[in-house]
């Protein structure tokens, strides 16, 4: 397990502390993106079920700041309260079945939803929604939120895609996002301690990371005024395409074909 790694070697809670500082910036600047990148990282030295164990505590340290952080947040609760049920009821029985799951298979169906995605927004046609039919896009996209989520604690990539089709402004995609996915720390907090994903000896690298999450979410949040809204959803897409080709090349050479 890490933590038994960690308490063996003392320079991996540094790098623990490193690789969520650098999430929890990411995250300041675009509101997501601090499990995709510290999986994405931490996957290099722990496997993906201890990754995403570790992942818990900063995840929902940041994302309950971001969210007291938000403007308007009865407004958020009263649009959006539709994905969050679906998304959380998804993530209760997905979060349950994780540890039964193959770590690289699902990585590897992650990584080419997410990579056609924004391949498609970067390259070809942006994809919009119409208001009219915001509350299926809010079920449709709320169940693959949870589906992805319990198994792999990166459930903001269906909220990532469902607020930029919405087009809604860089404060409140921070605003939106924080709810939905603090929201989602409930049911996925029940289920890796149900199942052991999570267990008591994750608890110290954990509040580490969260500690350095929380620092680098600051320094990251310093920064998000200073970018045009442009360039933020650009950032937003190009982030999860890196992250998108890291996991498909780390799940494609688990079975030897790269």
């Amino acid at each position: 397990m890490i933590s038994d790694t960690l308490s063996a070697i003392p320079s991996l809670y540094f790098i623990a502390a490193g690789v969520f500082f650098f999430a929890g910036t990411i995250k300041g600047v675009l509101g997501i993106g601090l499990p995709t990148t510290a999986l994405a990282l931490l996957t290099l030295v722990v496997s993906p079920l201890e990754a995403i164990g570790l992942n818990l505590i900063p995840m929902i340290a940041t994302n309950f700041y971001q969210f007291v952080s938000a403007q308007n947040i009865t407004s958020i609760i009263r649009t959006y309260y539709r994905f969050a049920l679906i998304m959380s009821a998804m993530l209760m029985i997905t979060a349950l079945l994780a540890s039964s799951f193959g770590n690289d298979f699902i990585k590897l169906m992650i990584s080419v939803s997410i990579l056609s995605f924004c391949a498609n927004n970067l390259f070809f046609r942006k994809w919009r929604m119409r208001e009219a039919y915001d509350h299926f896009w809010q079920y449709s996209l709320g169940c693959a939120s949870g589906l992805i989520g319990g198994l792999t604690s990166a459930w903001g990539v269906p909220i990532t895609m469902y607020l930029v089709m919405k087009n809604v402004s860089p404060r409140q995609f921070v605003d939106i996002s924080g709810f939905l996915i603090i929201v989602g720390c409930i049911p996925v907090t029940i289920g890796y301690v149900a199942t052991d994903v999570f267990t008591q000896s994750l608890l110290i690298p954990g509040l580490i990371g969260a500690g350095a999450g929380l620092v680098g979410f600051r320094c990251g949040a310093s920064l998000r005024g200073r970018i045009e809204p442009a360039l933020f959803q650009k950032l937003v897409l190009w982030m999860f395409f890196a992250m998108g080709l890291r996991m498909a090349y780390s799940a494609l050479s688990s079975y030897g074909i790269l």
